[in-house]
């Protein structure tokens, strides 16, 4: 594909590589744009997880826009993590509203989940599952369906876009529904070098394509969920919806995360308070 003078070639399902190695590869100029996933690389990118954290937004857009608002140029995430690795994050892609699935245990309260062995994909689903008195095993979204069936894990937070991708929809006997347990946003980065090697045309051609495709992405994200939910529904999952008294005893569970998050890194001096205030901001601006 071309554009703009350039040329454009995609390698999907990880042909360049692992997650763990996209963002290395980006840095090397290796590849010239590819993802970096906080939750992969927790080591690199410890700040930039608050896009994972429980409770913030269900809407993909608001969400996308906000962490953009912090990921950009000047933006306290740029200036904290990205700036100084060479790195330029140009859009993110980010799936909220993460739900829990259980193979055979139906969760409404934050109790039912105690004890349970969940598949987390780290970061800070890690510091959520430890909240919520669940084990986190790590482990990839591929590997799941497999642990599922073998009752290697009980269960796993995961969005409704998600779940046909890894036919989940098999092996999960119940769901809630409305819970928001946390979000995992994938920014799409380039190498500053890359970058200031291209003209300001090819710069002006590349922020097009990036609001573009954030933009188509979080809207097909918000329209797809419920269509998502009914295929979990017409394969036998039981929904069970979070509201009233349990509703305000997850959301002081999930409060009580987001404010561990941000001191843990505020005790190896990391601005882990700054960064949470300043996305909790930007959602509250991009809700208007």
């Amino acid at each position: 594909m071309e554009a703009a003078g350039f040329d454009v070639s995609y390698f999907p399902s990880g042909q360049m590589g692992s997650a763990q190695d996209l963002a290395a590869l980006v840095k090397s100029e290796v590849l010239d744009i590819g993802p970096a996933s906080a939750a992969y690389l927790e080591d690199q990118f410890p700040l930039s997880s608050v896009s994972d954290l429980p409770n913030m937004t269900d809407d993909a857009c608001v969400a996308s826009g906000a962490m953009m608002d912090l990921l950009g140029e000047g933006g306290i995430l740029y200036e904290a993590e990205y700036r100084p690795q060479g790195l330029r994050p140009l859009w993110i892609s980010i799936i909220p509203g993460y739900e829990v699935m259980t193979a055979s245990t139906q969760v409404t309260t934050p109790d039912d989940v105690d004890g349970l062995v969940m598949r987390s994909s780290g970061g800070a689903f890690d510091v959520t599952m430890e909240a919520i008195g669940a084990t986190a095993v790590s482990m990839s979204a591929g590997d799941t369906y497999e642990a599922m069936t073998r009752g290697t894990i009980d269960g796993t937070p995961m969005p409704y876009v998600s779940v046909a991708s890894y036919s989940l929809e098999e092996v999960t006997g119940y769901s809630t529904d409305g819970l928001n347990l946390g979000s995992v946003g994938i920014p799409y980065v380039i190498s500053e070098e890359t970058w200031d090697a291209l003209s300001r045309e090819q710069q002006a051609s590349v922020r097009l394509a990036s609001a573009a495709a954030s933009q188509s992405l979080c809207d097909g994200l918000n329209e797809e969920r419920e269509a998502a939910r009914k295929k979990m529904s017409d394969a036998g999952v039981s929904f069970s919806r979070i509201e009233g008294s349990d509703a305000a005893a997850w959301d002081a569970i999930l409060a009580d995360v987001r404010v561990t998050w941000a001191r843990s890194l505020d005790k190896i001096n990391l601005p882990g308070t700054n960064v949470l205030s300043a996305y909790e901001e930007a959602v509250k601006r991009h809700e208007k």
